[in-house]
């Protein structure tokens, strides 16, 4: 009879639970596309209202949302606010998802979803 092994987690508790408030904030598709839009340049309410073929409004939630969890920062100019993702390695996740589905890792969670 084997002896069970004790497995060790690589992180503590509190960092899974503050990592699935944050998977929580991506898991908008929406929230994905913006952050995508603006990883490497920033842009407006109006640019990306029309990238994203949503209301203004809409947009404007989202990226209030996204600025009060620290994920964006804005820059005012004349009448304009300019958003900006805050640290590009925010997206990785969202690469990486998509190589995954790319190569078949995620095949009977993309027929769910």
């Amino acid at each position: 009879m084997h002896k069970a092994r004790k497995l060790k987690s690589p992180f503590g508790k509190e960092i899974y639970k503050k990592n699935a408030e944050l998977y929580k904030v991506m898991a908008n598709a929406k929230r994905l596309e913006i952050l995508n839009l603006i990883v490497e340049k920033e842009a407006t309410v109006n640019e990306l209202s029309k990238a994203l073929g949503i209301r203004k409004s809409n947009t404007s939630q989202h990226l209030s949302y996204l600025r009060y969890v620290g994920l964006v920062t804005t820059r005012r100019q004349g009448k304009n606010v300019f958003y900006k993702i805050t640290n590009p390695k925010i997206v990785e996740p969202c690469k990486i998802f998509n190589e995954l589905r790319a190569n078949k890792a995620f095949i009977k969670a993309s027929q769910i979803i």
